[in-house]
C-alpha cells in the first residue's frame, strides 16, 4: 500500500495557507523531501498519478519543493532521487496549467537534472514553454533572452533524444 502518498498529501493540505517562508526556510519543503527520500520506484509512480486529482495550489507546492535544494540539513544526500523528482517536476512543468508553469520558470533548468528525459515529454514541454511565451507578464519577470534560452535547450534536448 502507498501509504507515503497519503502522508505527503496531508501535510500539504495541512499547510498549503501558509506562506511561502514557511516552504522555503527550513521547514515545509524539508519535510516534503524527507517524505520523498523513503519513497520507492513504484511509489514515484503512483505519486505521478495521483497529483492528477490535486488543485494547482497542491502541485505548484510539491513542485517547488522537488527542486530545493535543502542537502545542507541531510545527513544522506537527497541525489539519491534526483532522477525521480527532476523527472516529477519536468512532468509536472508540461502538464500543468500555463499559470502556474509560469510560476515554476525560476526553477526550469531542473528539469535538466539527472537523467535525460524522453523525447516525448520534452515535447510537451516545448509546447508549455509557447504557451507561456505569450502569458501577459512574460516580459515584466523574464527579459526575451532567458525564454529564447529556455526554448533553444529545449529543441536541442529533443533533437538529442531522436
Amino acid at each position: 500500500m502507498f501509504k507515503r502518498k497519503s502522508e505527503l498529501y496531508n501535510y500539504i493540505q495541512k499547510y498549503k495557507e501558509y506562506d511561502s517562508d514557511f516552504w522555503s526556510s527550513g521547514h515545509g519543503n524539508i519535510e516534503i523531501l524527507s517524505m520523498l527520500l523513503k519513497f520507492t520506484d513504484n511509489s514515484w509512480e503512483l505519486l505521478k498519478n495521483e497529483i492528477a486529482e490535486w488543485n494547482s495550489n497542491e502541485i505548484e507546492i510539491l513542485a517547488d519543493a522537488l527542486c530545493d535544494d535543502e542537502s545542507w540539513y541531510y545527513r544522506e544526500s537527497i541525489e539519491i532521487n534526483l532522477n525521480q523528482r527532476s523527472y516529477l517536476f519536468a512532468y509536472i512543468f508540461a502538464t500543468i496549467e500555463t499559470n502556474v508553469a509560469f510560476d515554476l520558470l525560476d526553477d526550469f533548468e531542473f528539469i535538466f537534472k539527472g537523467k535525460p528525459k524522453e523525447k516525448k515529454l520534452l515535447e510537451l514541454i516545448k509546447i508549455q514553454i509557447e504557451n507561456i511565451k505569450i502569458h501577459p507578464s512574460i516580459h515584466l519577470f523574464y527579459p526575451k533572452d532567458r525564454i529564447s534560452k529556455i526554448e533553444n535547450e529545449i529543441i536541442e534536448r529533443i533533437k538529442a533524444s531522436s
